[in-house]
């Protein structure tokens, strides 16, 4: 088959995967962002070498814009640039086993979410009554390996809205046997007080501590601490953004979907408003300082917030050292030029 047709159609269908995660169609950021790392591994296995020096900073460009406040699509994509800076002497990208790179860090992110659901699971005690919000794998996980062990929980699990994907959630729980409770995102102080522990997850975690979730997560670990209730993030290392300092400085995405808010069987009131006089603002995420959270479950173990400058340092270097995406792109695209 013609080598320039299946670079058209690994182009087209990575753009396709794009579209895909920009309009949430992926549940979880880990999973978006494996998936886009499987479109750019299938692009290098279909593309000459020019070919893929010439679009592949637009690609990635293109990912970035979709789902901005992600750090596991920077920090996977990075990982999986940097394996294979290390076979560029191979004389063309099509030669290369990409598919192997990517089930090395697809190997990866499974040790760090085993792991970390697992140290995540052990601090669950029998009887406890656990609040969750928004959908995670990882935190599904450490509440599927307490159940397994013979405790009994109850999880209160957010609607999570926009997008209710604590819908799912709370299915996926309800299923596996373990009781829960569906609330709205506005019942959380109500309920707080019959919560033993919180546990979410992560979009990214700051150099400082600070966590950015789903939106609601840091109204949830306010109230929490109001009631003296003890908040986990529970996640893996590679969403950890050492490059910045300050969670308020990751890109927040923001949506003006309106059937995001409103129902649809009551769209039809608002539309004629919207742009006039009505105007619909929904950020998709929040930031939750380090000073409201408890402990970062990883797959190095439970660290304080607070210390997590000093864990980028250990990791990475931080700050003279960090390597970023854009300049391990840079360097591999140098390589084939």
């Amino acid at each position: 088959m013609n080598k320039e047709l299946n670079c058209d159609e690994a182009i087209s269908s990575y753009k396709r995967t794009i579209e895909e995660v920009r309009n949430f169609g992926v549940l979880g950021s880990t999973e978006s962002a494996i998936k886009i790392v499987r479109a750019v591994a299938h692009v290098f296995s279909n593309c000459r070498r020019q070919q893929v020096v010439t679009v592949l900073e637009q690609l990635i460009r293109l990912a970035l814009e979709a789902r901005p406040t992600s750090q596991a699509v920077r920090n996977l994509m990075q990982m999986f640039f940097e394996k294979l800076s290390q076979r560029v002497s191979t004389p063309s990208p099509a030669d290369i086993d990409v598919d192997y790179l990517v089930r090395e860090v697809e190997k990866h992110v499974v040790s760090a979410r085993e792991t970390a659901s697992e140290l995540a699971s052990r601090r669950i005690e029998d009887g406890d009554v656990v609040l969750t919000h928004s959908y995670s794998t990882t935190v599904l996980n450490s509440l599927t390996k307490a159940s397994d062990r013979g405790l009994e929980l109850s999880v209160y699990v957010t609607e999570s809205r926009p997008g209710g994907e604590g819908r799912l959630t709370a299915s996926y729980l309800g299923k596996r046997g373990i009781r829960t409770l569906l609330v709205v995102d506005s019942a959380v102080r109500y309920v707080m007080k019959d919560v033993d522990k919180v546990f979410v997850s992560a979009e990214a975690i700051a150099a400082n501590g600070a966590v950015v979730n789903k939106v609601g997560t840091s109204a949830i670990a306010l109230a929490a601490r109001e009631a003296r209730v003890r908040v986990y993030v529970v996640s893996g290392l590679y969403k950890f953004g050492s490059e910045t300092i300050f969670g308020d400085l990751i890109t927040i995405e923001e949506v003006e979907r309106p059937e995001f808010v409103v129902p649809s069987e009551r769209i039809s009131e608002v539309t004629p408003y919207l742009g006039r006089n009505l105007y619909v603002k929904t950020p998709l995420y929040d930031v939750t300082p380090p000073e409201y959270i408890d402990a970062i479950v990883t797959e190095r173990g439970l660290i304080a917030p607070q210390i997590a400058i000093y864990l980028a340092r250990e990791l990475v270097g931080w700050p003279k050292t960090q390597k970023t995406l854009e300049s391990t792109l840079s360097e591999l695209m140098s390589l084939w030029r």
